[in-house]
């Protein structure tokens, strides 16, 4: 049993293990997803607001950083549009996804393969456990498969009626706030609406209030340096 009562310190250390824990794993090589096992996340125990996407890149794959690459540049710059500072970005957010290793590129040969559910309900109770040890206060949601496995109430819903909106989810810990965003792939057409680009910085507009409302945005990096995975 976890507990969340623990001091941050005491916690940090419960997370670091389990972190060692998700290094490890390979459930998806042995059901034949994947031929590599390379899980990437990224950290702490005193971060206070988490980002959770659909599964890590391939740039993210090789260099063991989340949102790295043009999709980071992306993604910073609309959490910068909300206050949140983009040079202290991998600091103050701990970063995941449903899927914790690169998926592969679509078979259509036009950015990443989208993780399947059975894929997600493999890495289920590694995002719980980490949802459940760093009891983040706010969640940015990247993309509708993050949303609605966070938002399962939500999900016939399209992703225009997702961005833009505010939600509150009960995560074990009290009801906290969940942030949807598109997901900021370099392939997506979604964008390139005016309404959908007006229905995102309605979304981050909601994210500046709620930085506002919960006294966030500063980093958050422990005494310890962050580690990258």
């Amino acid at each position: 049993m976890i507990p969340t009562d623990a001091p941050i310190p005491q916690i940090d250390d419960l997370l670091t293990t389990y972190q060692q824990t998700m290094r490890q794993c390979t459930r998806c090589v042995e059901t034949g997803f994947l031929t590599e096992a390379h899980p990437v996340f990224r950290g702490h125990a005193g971060q206070r607001q988490m980002i959770v996407g659909q599964a890590p890149g391939a740039r993210g794959h090789a260099d063991g950083i989340p949102w790295s690459g043009p999709v980071g540049v992306l993604l910073s710059g609309w959490l910068q549009q909300a206050g949140f500072p983009r040079k202290t970005f991998l600091d103050d957010w701990y970063l995941t996804s449903l899927t914790k290793c690169f998926p592969g590129k679509a078979t259509s040969g036009k950015g990443d393969r989208a993780p399947s559910m059975k894929e997600i309900r493999l890495c289920a109770d590694h995002l719980a456990t980490e949802i459940a040890l760093v009891r983040p206060q706010l969640i940015v949601a990247l993309g509708r498969l993050a949303i609605v496995r966070l938002l399962p109430q939500m999900r016939g819903a399209s992703l225009a009626e997702l961005v833009g909106t505010l939600h509150h989810a009960d995560l074990g810990y009290g009801e906290i706030p969940i942030i949807s965003l598109p997901h900021p792939s370099g392939v997506s057409r979604w964008r390139n609406d005016p309404a959908n680009r007006a229905r995102t910085d309605r979304a981050l507009a909601l994210l500046s209030r709620e930085r506002e409302r919960l006294h966030l945005g500063g980093s958050s990096s422990p005494d310890h340096e962050s580690e990258a995975d």
